[in-house]
């Protein structure tokens, strides 16, 4: 019986969550008709949060201290979940851009949304459409906005902080902006990598101080910051995340 109640709660907060995208969707794609951007970002933002509390999740938010008002800079953030998106968007107090694989696109709706949103896709199979995103995430920084990159590259199967790629350093080189870490935990617990179901559950979101650059950082400077961050990322996980090269 309790799981019969279950599988009836999991489809109709489902059921709501997908009505729910296909109208910000809609709105969204309205929006990017007429050219009003900065309604795009209001909008994705109470979608986020109106998804999560239809899905039962709860988020606990530290260091918004870390933020100062009116800078653009780059967010680190280790990925473990589809809700990780809902989740930075709902949670961080700012203008920011994710870059996504370009296969999100396909997903009819909230994908037609994405492709016609401010955010930056990219396939990542391809060096030249690699750059180009990163291009564009400099020209988006260069006007006061801030780019969201999960720098491992993928969701993590089992919730563990894998190594980092190359891209949002690449980017804080070119930009000089600096580097926000940001530790997500929990969200694994809420749908799994290989899970086509959501959980309610409860995520804490950890914002960590900044990590300055500067334009044009050497290869070894570069690598040095991407090791900096990745550690720092991995300290506040729970023992279960944390990376195994770091333990």
């Amino acid at each position: 019986m309790k799981d019969l109640v279950s599988n009836i709660v999991f489809y109709i907060r489902a059921f709501l969550i997908v009505i729910a995208t296909i109208l910000y969707s809609l709105v969204a794609l309205l929006l990017s008709l007429i050219g009003i951007r900065t309604a795009y970002f209001f909008c994705s933002k109470n979608w986020s949060s109106f998804m999560l509390k239809l899905a039962g999740v709860t988020i606990h938010v530290h260091g918004l201290e870390h933020l100062y008002p009116m800078q653009s800079r780059i967010y680190v953030v280790n990925h473990t979940s589809y809700f990780d998106i809902p989740i930075v968007l709902a949670s961080i107090p700012d203008t920011i851009r994710f870059m996504y694989r370009k296969n999100l696109e396909r997903i009819p709706f909230f994908g037609w949304g994405l492709a016609s949103s401010p955010f930056i896709g990219i396939q990542r199979e391809k060096a030249r459409d690699a750059m180009k995103g990163i291009d564009e995430a400099v020209k988006s920084i260069s006007i006061g906005e801030s780019v969201v990159i999960f720098a491992e590259g993928t969701r993590s199967k089992d919730g563990k902080l894998a190594a980092f790629k190359r891209g949002a350093f690449l980017l804080a080189s070119r930009s000089g902006k600096q580097i926000i870490p940001i530790a997500l935990a929990g969200a694994h617990t809420i749908m799994p990598k290989e899970s086509k179901r959501f959980y309610p559950g409860e995520v804490t979101l950890t914002v960590l101080p900044p990590f300055e650059t500067m334009k044009n950082m050497d290869k070894e400077y570069e690598l040095q910051l991407q090791d900096n961050v990745h550690s720092a990322i991995n300290a506040v996980l729970p023992i279960e995340m944390k990376s195994l090269k770091n333990t």
